[in-house]
């Protein structure tokens, strides 16, 4: 009986093993993998050869000694991929906008900007087109003269002419000039009277058109030119000498009383009358002992 404890006890153990797989079993092993004849490594690459016999590591691998498993890796998809081709159809992104300002004296046209700088320039009619109407932005009168400012259509012009014209006149045309000018300066005006300022674009296909000045935006404006005034240097002046005659005037005048107050004090006259003066009082019996 103590023989036959020790053999009980392992198979009482055994009945908790797993079972064994079909291999462990006795069953035969899987046939080993077929060559995929669409399926071949490229030229030059690591992957092992597959063939009937089985498989066999590259003998151009060697793993160092004492290799760590995390050190050392092969990616098969690293060879077999390949990158993409960009999308075909898809909008390349549009080159900035010129840096042209409309409104800028002696502003560089802006087709010389595209050329230089590769951009964009805003939309304008064509040279058989009559240009649009300008903006007038301002005016600064004087006396005598007017300087004006304004902002270019959106239109090719060829050149610029400012025009005007007292409210009750006939008007008179400036001088040409070209497409970069935005400001205008007229002399020989009048002092104190009001002008109708007009800018003209024009090309070879005509001008712009021109309006009564009502507008805050239009092409024309009414200005009035400042009345004539007297010079401040000569006010100036003026004032001063007035200024110095009435300080002169008083002093003078300040002086010849003190000194006619002066010499009534201490005369005979004084002291005859029994006035009371800077020396004292009078002394009435003088002119008795005189006599004497």
């Amino acid at each position: 009986m103590d023989i036959l404890a020790p053999f009980l006890v392992g198979a009482w153990i055994l009945t908790f093993c797993p079972r064994g797989s079909a291999t462990s079993m006795g069953h035969p092993l899987p046939a080993p993998l077929q060559e995929n004849p669409l399926f071949s490594p490229p030229a030059g690459s690591n992957l092992p050869a597959v063939g009937e016999e089985g498989t066999s590591p590259p003998t151009h691998l060697r793993m160092p000694h004492n290799y760590a498993e995390d050190d050392y890796y092969y990616d098969i998809e690293e060879d077999l991929l390949t990158p993409e081709p960009p999308t075909p159809g898809v909008p390349q992104p549009l080159p900035p906008r010129c840096d042209y300002n409309h409104c800028q004296h002696l502003q560089v046209p802006c087709a010389e900007l595209s050329r230089a700088e590769g951009c964009l320039c805003p939309g304008i009619s064509g040279p058989d087109v009559a240009p649009e109407a300008p903006r007038l932005q301002i005016i600064h009168t004087t006396e005598a003269g007017a300087s004006v400012r304004w902002c270019a259509p959106s239109s090719t012009v060829l050149e610029y002419r400012l025009d005007y014209r007292p409210v009750d006149g006939t008007f008179i045309s400036g001088p040409a000039m070209n497409s970069t000018s935005r400001l205008a300066v007229v002399s020989g005006l009048s002092p104190g009277q009001e002008y109708l300022f007009c800018v003209v674009a024009s090309n070879w296909a005509g001008s712009s058109p021109t309006d009564d000045g009502v507008g805050e935006h239009g092409p024309c404006r009414l200005a009035r030119t400042p009345a004539r005034q007297m010079p401040y240097v000569y006010v100036a002046a003026g004032l001063a000498s007035v200024l110095g005659l009435l300080v002169v005037s008083v002093l003078a005048w300040h002086f010849w009383y003190r000194k006619k107050k002066h010499l009534r004090r201490g005369s005979l006259d004084n002291i005859l009358d029994g006035e009371s003066g800077l020396e004292g009082t009078a002394n009435a019996s003088f002119r008795t002992e005189e006599q004497l």
